[in-house]
C-alpha cells in the first residue's frame, strides 16, 4: 500500500485500504486535514469507464459522492468521504428502517427514468439524512433482469437467507441478529415494493 498519493500538487496521506477489486483499489486518505476517498485504477480503460459512468449517474440525478480531483495520467479519482455507515453496516445492527427503503426507492425512480441499473446490494448505498447515496460509480443499461424490484439483490436488504449470507461473506457476525424465513422475506419485498413504488 502506498503511503501517499500525489496528484494535482497535493499529497493525500493514505489512512487505510477500504477495498481491493480486480480493476481498482479504494483508500481513505486525508489532505489538508480533510478526509477523502481515493480510487486508483489498474488501467486507463477502467479509469475512463469510471469517469464515463460517473457522468451518466450525475445526469440521471443519482446521489453520490462528488469527484473533488482526478488525474488522467495516474488513473486516480478522489471523492468526498462521507462519515455515515453504508447500508450493509446498518443491516448488521438489525433490520433496516422504513426511511432506508423510502430513500432507496426514491433513488431508484431516477435510475428507472434514465434506464440505468446500479449494483443493488446494500454495501453500495448510504443513507445521509433522508436521502440515499450510491457509493460505486458503476452503472449498467437497465433490462428486465437487473431492475431493482426484480433482482436477487433486493432480498439482501433483509435479514433472510440472502442478507445473512452477504453479511457473513463480508465478515459480520450474524448470530445475534433475527432471522427472517423465506415467507417473511417474500412478504417484506412485496410490501416495500408496493408501499414505496
Amino acid at each position: 500500500m502506498p503511503e501517499v498519493l500525489e496528484l494535482k500538487n497535493k499529497k493525500f496521506v493514505i489512512e487505510e485500504t477500504k477495498a481491493t477489486h480486480h480493476d481498482h483499489t479504494t483508500y481513505t486518505c486525508t489532505w489538508s486535514g480533510r478526509p477523502y476517498l481515493a480510487r486508483t485504477f489498474n488501467a486507463k480503460e477502467d479509469f475512463d469507464a469510471a469517469m464515463a459512468d460517473y457522468k451518466t449517474l450525475k445526469r440521471a440525478g443519482i446521489n453520490m459522492a462528488k469527484i473533488c480531483f482526478h488525474d488522467d495520467e495516474q488513473h486516480i479519482i478522489v471523492f468526498d468521504l462521507f462519515p455515515e455507515d453504508d447500508c450493509l453496516v446498518n443491516l448488521s445492527k438489525g433490520p433496516l428502517s422504513d426511511l432506508h427503503f423510502e430513500a432507496l426507492f426514491a433513488l431508484y425512480r431516477f435510475a428507472r427514468f434514465s434506464k440505468i441499473s446500479l449494483d443493488w446490494e446494500p454495501q453500495n448505498f448510504m443513507l445521509r439524512g433522508s436521502q440515499m447515496f450510491y457509493l460505486p460509480t458503476k452503472c449498467f443499461p437497465m433490462n428486465e433482469e437487473n431492475r431493482f424490484e426484480k433482482s436477487d439483490a433486493f432480498r439482501t436488504w433483509f435479514l433472510g437467507k440472502e442478507g445473512r449470507s452477504l453479511l457473513k461473506r463480508k465478515g459480520f457476525d450474524v448470530e445475534s441478529l433475527p432471522a427472517l424465513t423465506e415467507v417473511e422475506v417474500n412478504k417484506a419485498v412485496v410490501l416495500n415494493a408496493v408501499r414505496y413504488w
